[in-house]
């Protein structure tokens, strides 16, 4: 079976050898039942690089969309903090301290995130129309953060925070909206994958007819699915960000198999590995260093990526690595 990373290779080398059949045919070329053609085939796939392309945009918004959110909601909760620590340290044993969520964890969901923010907001509103104690300024104002821009932007206030809780709600809708066009595109990528794929079988049964036996082409059919075989060991692989190449960096392991020819770096975009969206970045053969260099899937700060390596061996047959997510910093 062709992984969907596989098809355009696979085609590739389909084409290719149809393209030698057609040439030793000359003026009647290899037409296959239904009237299907070279041009056929040659036309679907330029269908599906487009539509593979697709899938890779659309997943590419909809990671982007998310990392939105993570961002949004890691700065909010930074001012949240704040608001808190500033309730603890000048309203003790006020209503107001007894009326404040606590912070929420990592796991909290998005919309409890937002009801807690919410009620931060709220209770801060309500903290600038009261009287202020000792030492303190109303309407309260936050101190930027230290790692913003040089000159520090104006000061931290409620406004600025509800605006900000606005912002986030509608990065939150952003994410479930994105990935409806990713389902389609991804629809539209498998649709013309069932069609190219009988095409290929087709060819390998109708092409050994159209030559003498002991014509050369007759050994070089290609195939769209490996011969039976073992599947070889895989490969163990590390992944980190380099800030100074404003690279993600991967070295692995390579298989003990002795039947792996090459190692091949693959990636989908966001944290969630699937292996039907995932794409080929770079192949290096057997010999070669142990290494990967890429920014393909990190060239927004905060986004997130995952990776695999695969150990494929001559006769097609391959074993993925572990799973490697990188975050590229903000």
């Amino acid at each position: 079976m062709i992984s969907n990373s596989s098809y355009l290779p696979t085609i590739d080398l389909f084409a290719a050898h149809w393209g030698a059949v057609n040439a030793v045919l000359g003026a009647s070329p290899l037409i296959l039942e239904g009237s299907r053609t070279f041009s056929t085939l040659t036309g679907l796939r330029s269908q599906l690089a487009a539509a593979r392309t697709d899938v890779e945009v659309k997943r590419n918004a909809h990671e982007f969309a998310r990392a939105d959110v993570e961002i949004r909601t890691g700065a909010l909760l930074f001012r949240m903090q704040q608001v808190l620590d500033a309730v603890r340290a000048f309203w003790s044993g006020t209503p107001f301290l007894g009326t404040l969520p606590d912070k929420p964890s990592d796991t909290t969901k998005g919309p409890l995130i937002e009801n807690a923010l919410d009620d931060i907001a709220d209770g801060w509103l309500r903290i600038n129309a009261a009287s202020a104690p000792p030492g303190v300024t109303l309407p309260l104002t936050l101190t930027t953060d230290p790692t913003d821009a040089v000159p520090a932007p104006p000061a931290y206030t409620q406004a600025l925070f509800a605006a900000d809780i606005a912002a986030l709600k509608t990065a939150h809708t952003a994410v479930p909206v994105a990935l409806g066009p990713l389902n389609t595109a991804r629809a539209v990528r498998n649709g013309l994958q069932d069609k190219i794929r009988p095409i290929l079988v087709d060819y390998r049964e109708s092409m050994p007819t159209k030559l003498p036996s002991k014509h050369a082409l007759q050994d070089t059919l290609p195939r769209y699915s490996p011969l039976p075989g073992s599947t070889p060991d895989g490969a163990e692989a590390t992944g980190s960000w380099n800030a100074a190449a404003v690279l993600a960096f991967f070295d692995f392991t390579p298989s003990t198999s002795a039947s792996v020819v090459r190692h091949e770096l693959r990636y989908v975009a966001g944290p969630d590995y699937d292996a039907d969206d995932e794409n080929i970045i770079a192949s290096v053969n057997v010999g070669s260093p142990s290494h990967f260099e890429t920014l393909t899937g990190l060239l927004t700060p905060g986004v997130t990526a995952t990776y695999r390596i695969y150990a494929i061996t001559a006769d097609g047959h391959e074993r993925m690595s572990n799973t490697v997510s990188i975050t590229r910093p903000v």
